[in-house]
């Protein structure tokens, strides 16, 4: 047996980090994660393990109180991280965005996104629910996790229908990043969005792998 809630929160920060690690700057400061749910300092993390040059987090959250724990939580283990009040003065600040909330309506400006940044989304998983607004989708490179799963989710579903970005302005996937098919980060000056939609599908796979890897199944 494994630990389902465990496996998913390692997986799917695993997931932004690899998105990161094609499409963020080889240089990041600063990380901003907006929303401090269970997955923010899995997030913080995974980040800061493909990019070792952010040395400065920022967290951001609805409820402060939250984001003042979650802070001193990453800061009681090395992290130097502070909880921030303003989200736009913090998304003007920072070279990489990680988002986990259940907005409905978007968090994230895309006019106040600087040059070079980076916006991983990772909270919305329905139709409905959204934390980026059109801008973020005009001025940004966009790429998914998955093309069939990212259909699904507001994050994509709702610019394309509203004719913002169409069907072939979503660039790539990550399996087209790692197979090398397509290109991440082009130029320096890029914004480039990532929507990480997850899956049940790739918690069970994550799990046959790790269970492979203990030898409790075979190779």
């Amino acid at each position: 047996m494994l630990d389902g809630t465990a496996l998913t929160t390692w997986r799917t920060a695993a997931d932004s980090a690899l998105g990161a690690k094609f499409l963020a700057r080889d240089d990041p400061q600063t990380l901003l994660v907006v929303g401090a749910g269970v997955m923010s300092p899995w997030l913080a993390r995974a980040h800061r393990s493909v990019r070792p040059s952010l040395k400065r987090v920022l967290i951001w959250n609805r409820t402060p109180r939250r984001a003042v724990d979650v802070a001193n939580s990453l800061t009681q283990n090395g992290i130097v991280a502070e909880s921030v009040s303003d989200l736009d003065a913090a998304v003007v600040l920072a070279d990489v965005i990680t988002t986990c909330t259940r907005a409905r309506q978007p968090l994230i400006k895309g006019e106040l996104l600087k040059a070079g940044s980076h916006l991983d989304l990772v909270g919305g998983y329905t139709p409905q629910t959204r934390e980026a607004d059109d801008a973020c989708l005009r001025r940004g490179q966009v790429f998914v996790d998955n093309h069939e799963t990212a259909s699904s989710v507001g994050d994509v579903t709702q610019p394309i229908a509203q004719g913002v970005i169409g069907e072939g302005n979503i660039l790539a996937d990550l399996y087209d990043l790692a197979g090398g098919v397509v290109a991440g980060r082009r130029s320096s000056n890029d914004i480039t969005v990532f929507k990480n939609a997850g899956g049940a599908h790739l918690d069970l796979m994550t799990a046959e792998l790790v269970l492979t890897r203990l030898g409790v199944l075979p190779s």
